[in-house]
């Protein structure tokens, strides 16, 4: 008798999981790891991976706007129908890759709008635009027709741009000829032509606004 009320209690029976909540318990644990993806494609970076870039036209002398009349630039291959002279003579023997032109317009210290034809004239090899450089800039020899002397835009009181201030530049395979003039003169040619000449070189900037 005292044996049988010293031996120990049976051990306790182990509970068995249905296998329904067995694949309960999965299926919650496959929505936390699916949940904790989602958030970690959707959670805000505190540094972007990239940063965007822009260009803009670097400051100057003179504050440039460009024209109503020409709210793109105007391009084309056919550089030698918009020339003139011994250049129209050599685009026509040596044709050009592509002619980009624009139109812009600034005002004076004294308030006189000064009208402003920027040129890029691409040209298939380095030779060529050596050779069209060399030519543009000597006297007498012709030019490619500026926005106004082309009949592209219209500026009552003036044919061209040519009798103004003329600059041109080289920079690679482009040509690069700019031409500036105003319908109101300067008291004097030599004033206003040298006037003219700074703000055409002032505008070689616009060219990252055409190409």
């Amino acid at each position: 008798m005292d044996s049988l009320l010293s031996a120990p209690p049976p051990p306790p029976r182990r509970r068995r999981l249905s296998r329904g909540s067995v694949l309960k318990g999965l299926g919650l644990l496959g929505v936390a790891v699916v949940s904790g993806l989602v958030w970690l494609v959707v959670m805000p970076k505190d540094t972007p991976t990239t940063t965007p870039t822009t260009t803009s036209t670097p400051a100057g002398e003179f504050t440039f706007t460009r024209s109503p009349q020409v709210p793109e630039a105007l391009k084309d291959s056919q550089c030698a129908s918009h020339a003139y002279g011994e250049t129209k003579t050599f685009l026509t023997a040596t044709p050009c890759q592509q002619l980009t032109r624009g139109l812009f317009t600034t005002t004076t210290p004294d308030g006189r709008t000064v009208y402003t034809s920027v040129s890029v004239v691409r040209m298939k090899t380095l030779d060529d635009a050596n050779k069209l450089k060399e030519l543009t800039t000597r006297d007498g020899t012709g030019n490619v027709n500026d926005l106004v002397k082309d009949g592209a835009v219209q500026v009552p009181g003036l044919r061209s741009l040519a009798s103004g201030g003329f600059a041109a530049k080289q920079q690679d395979r482009d040509v690069i000829i700019i031409e500036s003039d105003a319908v109101q003169h300067s008291p004097t040619e030599e004033e206003h032509n040298a006037l003219m000449k700074r703000i055409s070189a002032d505008a070689f900037r616009l060219v990252n606004e055409l190409v």
